[in-house]
């Protein structure tokens, strides 16, 4: 009994220092790219780790790996980040122009570009997972997110829902942002996203069958 209690305590205090260390690496290379090139390959990086660990691979070198993504996908992720951020702030100044007009025809239109708004952030959350889970090229991954949204939205609710909890939490220790405001936010939605692309993985090929 004293040895599972012990054992028990390892394995947790293991995984606190590896969500520790992966959420300071996610810092240190969002920091070194400025934050605005830094951010996206540095979260890029964040996920593939996480995926290894969910997929049970545990002894590879964290530093080195996250460092041959960020490398690796440095130009690519921050493409796709910029047109991610453009495409975010068209909905956004959309829906600011909506929300202010005095144009009866266009006010009907902001309940659906909210929706669209809505349907695109839920998409973002999911580029990061399908990003590094899949091998797809340049746009295919900003589509393949979309598509996936709008075929699995239980999973994309799930996933929010989630999220929304571990901001809770966050928020009410402080401290724990600085310690794990990356890691554990972005393990939850590499696992979520995982046992979503199983299921969907499994739903078309019992539709092609």
């Amino acid at each position: 009994m004293k040895a599972v209690l012990v054992d028990s305590i390892y394995s947790i205090s293991n995984w606190i220092l590896r969500f520790l260390y992966a959420h300071l690496l996610w810092m240190l290379f969002s920091v070194v790219g400025l934050a605005v090139v830094g951010f996206f390959p540095a979260t890029v990086s964040l996920f593939a780790v996480m995926r290894k660990w969910l997929l049970g691979e545990t002894s590879f070198p964290i530093f080195s790996t996250f460092l041959s993504v960020y490398k690796k996908e440095f130009v690519k992720s921050n493409l796709l980040g910029l047109l991610l951020i453009f495409g975010g702030a068209v909905l956004y100044a959309d829906l600011l122009a909506l929300q202010h007009t005095t144009i009866t025809f266009l006010q009907y239109l902001y309940f659906p570009v909210l929706f669209i708004a809505l349907l695109y952030a839920c998409s973002v959350l999911t580029f990061f997972t399908m990003y590094v889970h899949y091998e797809l090229k340049g746009l295919h991954i900003i589509k393949n997110a979309l598509l996936f949204t709008l075929a699995m939205p239980l999973a994309c609710a799930k996933m929010v829902g989630g999220l929304l909890i571990i901001v809770y939490v966050l928020i009410t220790f402080p401290g724990s942002i600085i310690l794990f405001g990356a890691s554990v936010p972005a393990f939850y939605m590499m696992w979520t996203s995982l046992k979503a692309f199983s299921r969907y993985e499994q739903k078309r090929t019992k539709q092609l069958t």
